[in-house]
């Protein structure tokens, strides 16, 4: 098939030319140039909130465009000059478009975020998922078939974001290693590796409609992310269940700096349903396979820092302090 790849190739883009072009699709990217790691694929160079940049990619009647950095509906409506009425539009969404994210097993018919057309171009927390819904609207209205791809996290070696990274990286050096008290936590992502085979499956097959991509509820929960992060590292360090009260109570914040800690209710939104993207072929590798992968790259890659996950010296205050107040050492 003939398919454009409108977006960047560092993460989800890379992964997706990997397994397009090892499949013999007829591959062109679109984007700006600024990480050329394909030089033998044709790049169309040019910014997508530039009409007369996308009408660089008009005429060449493509059968599938997969359009990976949309977050405002007025990107998917000026892709509408190069999709025609035969091709297959790709979006790569999320699962933030669900206006009740403390249900557990959400669907994709489940209630969607309501956000004004009006509301200014800002992504934050509170527009993130209701700009995303914008664009899946958007989409439908180019008047072509449409695959809307709505994964949870998306984790996996070229990561930029280390949010999946921090746990076998920090694992893997000191004596003392903090956590939350919360081994039983469900927990939800995609490997991109994954995600970028559901969807050339997906486009081989012409399948349309929404799909959430994440593993299956209840499969994995925090304390196997942690034990599996400790077998590939070969960590000896000693492990401190921290109670979440007294996380919060001294201001560490979930994600940002404990990733994938998502305290009460919050939790919640780690059991989506996926049932629908597995009768039409999900298949997930197993957590350790995810987590060896993430981890030797980020060796190889020599990097010795994080973008994501408590700084050391608040790390060590954090430990001292509940480690004072209950006279603990070793793992909790």
């Amino acid at each position: 098939m003939k398919v454009l790849l409108v977006g960047g190739t560092r993460f989800v883009g890379r992964h997706l030319v990997e397994e397009l072009t090892r499949r013999g699709h007829d591959l062109t990217m679109f984007n700006r140039g600024t990480n050329n790691i394909f030089p033998q694929l044709k790049t169309i160079i040019g910014d997508r909130n530039i009409q007369n940049d996308i009408d660089k990619a008009v005429g060449e009647n493509w059968d599938v465009v997969i359009d990976t950095c949309a977050y405002f509906p007025r990107q998917v409506q000026m892709l509408g000059s190069i999709v025609h009425s035969d091709a297959l539009y790709v979006l790569i969404s999320s699962i933030s478009v669900y206006k009740n994210q403390e249900i557990p097993g959400l669907q994709e018919n489940a209630e969607l975020i309501s956000i004004s057309e009006d509301t200014p171009e800002q992504i934050t927390g509170e527009t993130y998922g209701g700009f995303k819904i914008l664009c899946e609207k958007a989409a439908e209205k180019i008047g072509t078939r449409s695959l809307i791809i709505r994964p949870g996290l998306i984790v996996g070696p070229h990561d930029t974001t280390d949010r999946f990274t921090y746990w076998p990286y920090r694992i893997s050096y000191g004596e003392k290693v903090l956590v939350p008290d919360c081994p039983r936590a469900p927990l939800q992502f995609i490997d991109a590796r994954d995600l970028a085979v559901f969807i050339v499956n997906s486009i081989e097959k012409g399948s349309t409609g929404a799909f959430n991509l994440v593993n299956s509820p209840g499969e994995f929960c925090f304390e196997d992310l942690i034990a599996a992060c400790y077998r590939v590292t070969g960590s000896q360090a000693a492990k401190i269940a921290v109670p979440e009260d007294f996380l919060l109570s001294k201001g560490v914040e979930s994600w940002s700096d404990l990733p994938f800690w998502s305290p009460g209710k919050s939790s919640n939104f780690m059991l989506v349903s996926n049932r629908k993207a597995l009768n039409n072929g999900l298949k997930t590798r197993t957590l350790e396979e995810t987590v060896r992968d993430i981890y030797n790259w980020f060796t190889a890659e020599k990097k010795n820092s994080l973008k994501a996950g408590l700084a050391k010296n608040r790390e060590e205050q954090l430990l001292l302090e509940w480690q004072s107040v209950n006279k603990v050492s070793g793992e909790v």
